[in-house]
């Protein structure tokens, strides 16, 4: 059954009244709110409009309450997948602000709709590139392994997330000791 669609000035009204009743109380219990952008990125699915399909629309989101408990899950390969902007541009301008609650780190290859996931060295993005920006921006805060694609072995899952992780630690050692 199919819902009725509201308007994208309805969805980002309803995100504000949202944020100006739920960021008080986070504040006060010491919690930050982050919020990841509409994966895939595409300005509506099933006829629903999206909020954060774009780079500068995470702005948007931040511009709508100023309260510091107001972050970003910020999802590097969502903004990748983006048809819109340069992930690098957006990785400064938002850990520059200091917005980034904490960061998911995954490769993708091509745009939205049409990309696909990556190992983490094997994507349109750079990583060390990314964690060199974070780290000249002063985040000190968590990344995350996204979405890893699978090895043929006894533990599909277990080993790509090794790999990912054991490249993002090879990755932030290595500009630990470039410093």
């Amino acid at each position: 059954c199919a819902l009725p669609s509201a308007t994208p000035e309805q969805l980002w009204s309803r995100l504000a009244r949202f944020l100006d009743e739920v960021l008080p109380v986070a504040e006060d219990a010491g919690v930050r709110l982050a919020l990841h952008p509409d994966d895939p990125p595409l300005p509506s699915i099933r006829g629903q409009p999206r909020l954060v399909y774009q780079p500068q629309l995470y702005q948007k989101v931040i511009d709508l309450n100023p309260s510091p408990a107001n972050q970003l899950e910020f999802c590097v390969g969502t903004l990748a997948e983006m048809t819109e902007g340069d992930v690098y541009a957006a990785v400064d301008r938002y850990s520059r602000q200091h917005r980034i609650g904490y960061v998911h780190l995954r490769n993708v290859s091509g745009k939205a709709p049409h990309y696909r996931e990556t190992f983490i060295d094997d994507g349109d993005v750079d990583a060390l590139r990314v964690l060199a920006i974070l780290r000249h921006n002063g985040f000190a805060g968590v990344i995350v392994p996204d979405h890893t694609p699978q090895l043929s072995c006894g533990a599909p899952w277990h080993a790509g997330m090794a790999f990912a992780l054991g490249f993002l630690r090879a990755g932030l050692q290595t500009l630990e000791t470039a410093r």
